[in-house]
């Protein structure tokens, strides 16, 4: 069999995840980032479902997991879509195919904007190898994936009461 990349086999996954914002005392805006320094990825935190979870469920244990913070869940933000290919052998799940065949998979990743109650990012979980709070203009530049920095600006919009989240 052959690598090439093709649509014959693709599968749906979701993930969820938030973008968690706090207020310094001088008013300035920030949220908290997820770095790995092996891929220079910065990210907002979000991660795949455990067993029969919910979505916000999944948003609000991946955020905490991630980031060392605990939070409080607020209103749906975005969905945001990519695709990407694994082989059948790395995915979850029995496929009629050769481990070795690669597989399309769609993702679908659900946002919620986040308020900050407690935490220090210092107990972030080992997926990343730090979390910063990082002032909005910052934390834009830095984000890797640009549909992230998309989902920033509404949940930012969202906070300060510029719009509302049903697009």
């Amino acid at each position: 069999m052959t690598n090439e990349k093709t649509k014959q086999y693709s599968i749906d996954r979701w993930s969820a995840g938030g973008v968690v914002l706090r207020a310094e005392n001088n008013g300035e805006l920030r949220v908290a980032l997820c770095h790995r320094k092996a891929e220079s990825l910065w990210a907002l935190p979000k991660g795949t479902p455990e067993d029969e979870e919910s979505v916000s469920d999944t948003a609000l244990r991946e955020v905490e997991e991630e980031t060392g913070l605990r939070v409080e869940l607020g209103p749906p933000i975005d969905d945001t879509y990519y695709s990407f290919f694994r082989t059948a052998g790395e995915t979850l799940g029995e496929l009629p195919i050769d481990d070795d065949e690669l597989v399309r998979i769609d993702k679908t990743v659900h946002w919620y904007l986040m308020n900050y109650v407690g935490g220090d990012t210092s107990n972030h979980d080992h997926e990343y190898d730090d979390v910063e709070w990082l002032d909005i203009d910052e934390a834009s530049q830095r984000l890797t994936h640009r549909n992230e920095a998309r989902v920033l600006e509404k949940a930012v919009a969202v906070y300060e009461g510029r719009t509302g989240t049903d697009g």
